[in-house]
């Protein structure tokens, strides 16, 4: 038994890297021919064209690794097939189960390093890569320096705005704070051209003025400091800065920070809650996606071996269709993150598990266990009467 897993083990190996190969190329080509007017342009290396691909291999796996998992589990089985092999191990009282084991198990180990793909180097990687790309436009920013940064706290009513904030160092230029109460009026207001995070509050200094409203918004009073200290401003600069990221480029971990310090409203959470999900259930696509490699591989013969492999192009495009519908869905707020992100998964899941419990018996034969059991059941219920 050990040979025999090892042997499908190794067989399907081989198909998989020129898949993960192929699909990878494919990514290059396609990324490269939209950026290519940006390249020339701009006289870019070779080199540094080779160094920003090479950077994108975490963000490329989250893309071609479910495609290659499905074809080449397909090309596997077929392959099995065209040689009469599963006719062999069946013939020689191995369950269908049991031959899609080695399978299954390559696939979990693939779920893995998808999901510790997807916890924070393809968010880094794409980080990476708008950095890069500003490079070559000549607009050199750094990666934790933000220009024009507003942030609306909800909670305690407060509106922020930087000309310039670096998230690093805590520096900020060119700083408005304005406080308001809870019917949205205005009660201080901030200026400053310079402000420092020290670790527990924000100091103002360079010039800072504090206007103070009355209840008709009119000025009551206006007060000059040459540096001025709010212990009460205790938002840190990270949390400010998330603001200004996308969803995808922010790691699982920043992704919770930020939804669970968030004062934003939900419809505007909904993109990050939604992009959460993701994180944490895409990777169970890759066994859904093999449920269909297993269907159409174990009951394609040389004849229709090209109907299961379209069947099998088709099925992929048709999941990332809904895929992309539903998590636009979760995104906007139509439907719960949780539910935009799963119901592919389910919905798909559920289809292939029937159908391949359908192709392979194992639904009569739970008939059959469930009608043992209620016999055995019937019996002893009579037996205790009986006694």
């Amino acid at each position: 038994m050990k040979i025999y897993f090892r042997y499908l083990f190794m067989r399907l190996l081989q198909p998989f890297l020129i898949c993960l190969a192929g699909c990878t190329i494919l990514w290059i080509m396609v990324d490269l021919y939209g950026n290519m007017e940006e390249f020339l342009d701009h006289k870019v290396s070779f080199l540094l064209i080779l160094r920003f691909y090479s950077l994108q291999i975490p963000k490329m796996l989250v893309q071609v690794l479910p495609a290659a998992v499905l074809f080449s589990s397909l090309f596997t089985l077929l392959s099995l097939n065209r040689r009469s092999e599963l006719v062999a191990l069946q013939s020689g009282g191995m369950a269908p189960l049991l031959i899609f084991s080695p399978f299954l198990l390559f696939g979990v180990v693939w779920m893995a390093v998808l999901a510790g793909d997807l916890y924070s180097p393809a968010a880094t990687a794409e980080v990476t890569r708008e950095r890069l790309l500003k490079q070559v436009k000549g607009q050199g920013q750094g990666r934790n320096t933000f220009i024009n940064l507003p942030y609306v706290d909800q909670v305690n009513h407060r509106v922020w705005f930087f000309q310039k904030l670096d998230s690093n160092t805590g520096n900020a230029k060119g700083v408005e704070i304005l406080l308001r109460n809870t019917e949205g009026h205005d009660l201080e207001k901030y200026f400053a051209g310079e402000a420092n995070w020290n670790g527990e509050f924000w100091r103002l200094n360079h010039g800072v003025e504090k206007v103070t409203y009355g209840v008709d918004n009119s000025i009551q009073s206006q007060k000059e400091y040459e540096e001025l200290d709010l212990p009460d401003m205790t938002t840190p600069p990270k949390q400010l800065s998330l603001i200004i990221s996308q969803p995808d480029q922010l790691t699982v971990s920043q992704l919770s920070q930020y939804i669970a310090t968030s004062t934003a409203t939900p419809e505007y959470l909904a993109a990050y809650r939604t992009e959460w999900w993701y994180r944490v259930l895409h990777p169970f696509s890759l066994i859904v996606l093999m449920l269909y490699a297993l269907l159409q591989g174990i009951r394609s013969d040389r004849r229709n071996a090209v109907v299961g492999v379209v069947t099998a192009i088709i099925v992929f495009i048709v999941y990332t269709m809904f895929m992309n519908v539903f998590m636009a869905a979760g995104k906007y707020y139509r439907l719960s993150p949780f539910i935009a992100v799963v119901a592919t998964q389910v919905i798909f899941g559920t289809i292939g598990l029937y159908l391949l419990a359908l192709n392979n018996g194992w639904w009569w034969q739970l008939q059959e266990f469930w009608k043992q059991w209620q016999a055995e059941r019937t019996a002893r219920l009579e037996e205790d009467e009986a006694t």
